[in-house]
């Protein structure tokens, strides 16, 4: 116990060099602030400069994003009901000081749905709605048709977040970003230059839900802030890192990012589907896919972001590196849903998923409420939200660097599985695979610069 006390904690072992005294570290927040702007639209950057004191690190965990977001519409609107105004982050980058790209993940907003969509009511109504304005009740409420809408009457009762006519809301936001969840502190005050966030915001008709008898889009957001967790050591243990630096000694941070590719239901109905991605990442750990109506994604009346769909799939399974994984297929038909849940608990592990059961009560103000499966039907097309993920466990242990190397395989992933009639009725429903990866940021000690190594 006394050598835990005074050997250097975890977070501040950035390299293999002896353990020495715990060091004093003042703990104050900076705020930092949008560099090429105050007021945001449609498919606009926010550039966000880490600007961290010298010879400081970060505790990114523990960073947020808080911004405000105006409905500018002319009509009433409504937020998405599983992740509310995050939908307006359509990609996420990370820039390091020296024009290196240390992460960057594309359709940002669906990738955090996709982590979000099985939290259980309590957490999303409570949590989720405070922070973000997700809805206060069950999202599988809100239907998803491609021609029409809910109307106004409908959206009110599904506990969505309205947004008034010229209306403001504070958004608070904690990224599901690699960079921003690695293990140690970010030894940002020693690197070279100014890393920053990069944010491209998503068009008008996906950022909010408009009601079927109400059409308008057009949002707006401004003050945009990252709270960043600063701490500075003492002038003895700054110098003894900078030593370290100088002398060559790697300085190593572990995190788990996630690649985006996506590819389109071409096929008809029924029938077994052949979807090819790809990959270079060393370290596979997981792989998530979600499908999307395309007409949907840019439809005012839609949840473009959370709409996820089944399309009828009854079956799946991956080709990694030329092999099928798993050899029987996993199951996710309406009354077989136990396997599909148990894989998507393993594939979302990796982000301390609080997965442990899944919403599947609607309608939970009336007096006996309606069970609405995890795998149902009218989640295949035009129903319900579908909370059906097509997941694969890739990590053979819980280590670092355990999961699959595609790094030289030369051979795609492939998703393989069996559609129903959801699959074309309703046009090529579009499928996001996240590649789930480790991911080492290197920052080299002679020259301050970082780099990711995935």
């Amino acid at each position: 116990m006394a050598d835990e006390q005074t050997s250097t904690p975890f977070e501040m072992r950035l390299s293999d060099v002896p353990t020495i005294p715990s060091p004093q570290l003042d703990l104050t927040y900076a705020t930092a602030i949008p560099s090429n702007g105050g007021v945001f639209t449609q498919n606009q950057e926010v550039r966000i400069p880490f600007n961290v004191p010298s010879e400081c690190f970060v505790d990114l965990k523990r960073a947020y994003l808080k911004f405000n977001l105006k409905n500018t519409s002319g009509v009433k609107l409504y937020l998405d009901p599983v992740i509310g105004g995050a939908t307006v982050i359509d990609t996420m980058r990370i820039v390091g000081g020296t024009g290196a790209l240390l992460e960057e993940v594309i359709h940002y907003n669906a990738y955090y749905a996709a982590l979000k969509i099985n939290d259980n009511h309590g957490k999303n109504s409570s949590l989720g709605h405070e922070m973000e304005g997700a809805s206060t009740d069950s999202c599988l409420d809100l239907s998803n048709p491609v021609a029409g809408g809910d109307n106004e009457a409908t959206l009110v009762a599904t506990g969505a977040t309205e947004m008034a006519i010229g209306a403001t809301r504070g958004i608070t936001h904690r990224p599901a970003s690699g960079f921003m969840n690695a293990d140690r502190y970010m030894p940002l005050g020693f690197c070279q230059g100014v890393s920053y966030m990069s944010l491209t915001l998503c068009a008008n008709a996906t950022a909010m839900i408009a009601a079927s008898d109400v059409d308008g889009a057009g949002f707006e957001t401004s003050n945009w802030e990252l709270h960043l967790p600063i701490l500075r050591p003492g002038p003895d243990f700054a110098a003894m890192f900078r030593s370290a630096m100088g002398s060559g000694v790697p300085i190593q941070i572990h995190s788990v990012g996630v690649q985006n590719t996506q590819q389109t239901i071409t096929g008809g109905a029924s029938t077994s589907e052949t979807l090819t991605f790809s990959t270079r990442k060393r370290s596979v750990k997981s792989l998530i896919s979600a499908c999307r109506i395309n007409s949907a994604i840019t439809n005012n009346f839609n949840s473009s972001v959370s709409g996820f769909v089944n399309v009828g799939i009854t079956k799946y399974n991956y080709s990694v590196g030329g092999v099928r994984i798993p050899a029987q297929e996993i199951a996710c038909s309406l009354t077989n849903t136990g396997e599909v849940l148990a894989n998507t608990q393993l594939a979302l592990g990796y982000f301390n998923s609080d997965l442990r059961g899944v919403d599947c009560i609607s309608a939970t103000g009336s007096a006996k409420p309606v069970s609405v499966y995890y795998r149902s039907a009218a989640d295949d097309k035009v129903g319900k939200i579908g909370k059906t993920l097509f997941c694969l466990d890739l990590e053979s242990y819980n280590a670092s660097y355990a999961g699959k190397n595609l790094a030289g395989q030369g051979l795609p992933l492939v998703l393989h599985c069996l559609t129903g009639d959801g699959a074309q009725a309703v046009g090529s429903p579009l499928v996001d695979l996240w590649v789930v990866h480790d991911v080492m940021f290197v920052l080299e000690g002679q020259t301050g610069v970082i780099n990711a190594n995935s």
